[in-house]
């Protein structure tokens, strides 16, 4: 176990772009990379009423002609509401290639999730899961961001 988090570590440590980001839970796949336009550190500093830009590179383990995306977002454990937009959710549109695609093929989906709070100064921790077909897990990575 120690291994492997060193592994993660040295992963991120290796990528002089990549943020490095919070592991989901259950074990979900890691990312590749993970840049945060403006933010070399978590949490990132978000301005409400603004949106949220990322890129993600990762290679799913097994071969799917989808991507949906999905995004979490908690606020001391409490989850808050968050309906991903139409042009994030189909993650096939928002990819440097197109579905479908091959198991172990390397893949960069960019994204920018909106972000309207009614509070701010606040510490959001969001999670961004990316399946294939038959809801298996692609890729989960989380952030947390300081709403301004």
């Amino acid at each position: 176990m120690l291994k492997q988090i060193v592994a993660v570590v040295l992963l991120f440590s290796a990528v002089v772009q990549g943020l490095e980001t919070i592991q989901c839970s259950n074990n979900r796949p890691v990312p590749q990379e993970v840049i945060i336009p403006g933010c070399s550190s978590l949490p990132c500093s978000v301005p409400n009423q603004s949106d949220f830009n990322f890129s993600v590179r990762f290679a799913p383990t097994f071969p799917t002609s989808s991507l949906t995306v999905d995004v979490r977002a908690s606020l001391l454990g409490l989850f808050l509401p968050y309906e991903v937009p139409e042009h994030l959710r189909n993650g096939c549109n928002n990819i440097n290639t197109s579905c479908p695609l091959t198991a172990g093929q390397s893949v960069t989906l960019t994204g920018n999730a909106p972000v309207e709070a009614p509070l701010t100064g606040v510490t959001v921790t969001m999670e961004f899961e990316i399946t294939g077909d038959g809801g298996q897990v692609a890729v989960c990575f989380a952030a947390t961001v300081t709403l301004t």
